[in-house]
């Protein structure tokens, strides 16, 4: 046995072939699933201007996620997980292909939708289940925050520079989609350089779950209380953000008054806050317990999404004290000092986003066995879905009724109160966990 000061170094995670190889396929896809994503809500909300109608869509976009999302975990775990990434990519390709071909419809766009998150999940359950078997557990908090990381950028590029550049300036939805088919090709060819899939640092007794294969992800879910509470937590943090989404386009022009495309990328500094709350969390994973991080994470999130609610309201409010007057001076076209305020918001609450993600993906990831990860995260994923689909569209008809900022706030309080009923201290809580699942 060599001597500890003889001992290798560990190899950084972007100079591991596997792991560099699934950041960028993470990457590649998710540029292009995030452009189609915000120019399908464009588009429905250009047709139709109603925000019950741009959350059906949003609701499109989730509910795949349970059917074909626990069948997608289940074969994750079963079958070989670079195959599933290179085919999920190339159907969605091939989705955006069809709907070239097809009449520009608020039908072919709900179509389009359903087609790329069904075959989005078997890539991203296989993703998720690939990356506990080539990183090793002490590097999984950073290979998570580098995933999320990779993610927020994504969601730059996708958002706030691809879809408004092809599909504003350009004007043409066939020439966006052509350019995100060829994303999901580079995103397969990546996939196949990960290399092996098999871990050579983590061998686990077993391997083989039991009983009906849609239930084995909820049974481990079950069974351990962390992992009940992590799962709870990232279905209450994914739940709010598929309802807000569903908000977001009549947010943008009620509450900010500016295009919807142009009020993307206001909003863009959002993936950035997530981009850093990734890296601070990967830092302070190491010195704080899970629940202080999740706490601290829901806590801001909770009180940044009630300000940025009642944004307009507030911009008025401090305009009038000398130290925030300029708030009153900003006027370029629509764009006011309640759009500055909402900007300056939005990438705190990004970063509280992040802390609750990260702690609770490094749970599952750590503590799930890995023949049952992609089982576990797509029911959770599942659960996120189930969650929100009836919410979203009860936010979706409150907002064209009563006004958005309301119905935001709603949420928020409603986030907070789940919030708080799961983070009571574990040793008296596991067993009503187990019963909440």
């Amino acid at each position: 046995m060599q001597p500890p000061s003889e001992l290798p170094a560990s190899i950084p995670l972007f100079q591991q072939q596997p792991f560099r190889m699934l950041s960028f396929t993470r990457f590649s896809s998710r540029v292009a699933s995030n452009a189609l994503n915000f120019a399908l809500i464009l588009i429905v909300v250009d047709q139709t201007g109603k925000a019950f109608l741009s959350s059906v869509l949003v609701l499109t976009l989730v509910i795949p996620a349970t059917v074909a999302g626990l069948a997608a975990g289940h074969a994750a775990d079963t079958l070989p997980k670079r195959l599933l990434v290179v085919s999920g990519d190339l159907l969605r390709a091939g989705v955006c292909v069809l709907f070239i071909r097809s009449a520009d419809s608020t039908l072919a766009c709900y179509l389009a939708a359903i087609g790329l998150a069904t075959f989005g999940q078997f890539a991203s359950s296989a993703e998720g289940a690939i990356l506990p078997a080539i990183v090793t557990r002490a590097e999984l908090t950073q290979a998570n925050a580098i995933g999320q990381a990779v993610g927020g950028l994504a969601q730059i590029l996708g958002v706030a520079v691809l879809t408004p550049l092809v599909l504003r300036l350009v004007s043409s939805a066939d020439l966006l989609f052509t350019i995100c088919a060829m994303l999901f090709v580079v995103a397969a060819g990546q996939a196949i350089l990960i290399g092996s899939t098999r871990s050579e640092t983590r061998q686990e007794i077993g391997g083989r779950a039991y009983g009906r294969w849609w239930l084995a992800g909820w049974r481990q879910i079950r069974s351990d209380p962390a992992v009940a509470q992590a799962t709870i937590e990232l279905t209450l943090i994914s739940t709010a953000l598929i309802i807000i989404s569903g908000l977001i386009p009549k947010y943008i022009e009620d509450v900010l008054g500016i295009p919807v495309d142009v009020g993307a990328i206001v909003l863009s500094p959002a993936a950035i806050g997530i981009v850093l709350g990734l890296r601070v969390a990967n830092f302070l994973s190491h010195r704080l317990r899970h629940a202080v991080l999740s706490t601290a994470g829901f806590v801001g999130f909770v009180i940044l999404l009630v300000l940025v609610a009642f944004v307009r309201q507030e911009a008025s409010f401090l305009g009038g004290y000398g130290a925030f007057g300029v708030l009153n001076h900003v006027n370029i076209g629509r764009f006011d000092g309640a759009g500055v305020l909402a900007i300056i918001l939005v990438l705190p609450l990004g970063f509280s986003f992040a802390l609750v993600n990260v702690a609770g993906s490094t749970v599952l990831n750590d503590r799930v066995p890995l023949h049952l990860q992609g089982r576990v995260l797509s029911t959770q994923a599942a659960l996120s879905a189930l969650a929100s689909s009836v919410p979203v569209l009860i936010a979706g008809a409150l907002g064209d009724w009563i006004g958005v900022t309301p119905v935001m706030a709603l949420v928020a309080g409603a986030i907070g109160v789940v919030a708080v009923l799961n983070m009571r201290p574990r040793e008296r809580s596991g067993a009503s966990l187990r019963s909440a699942l």
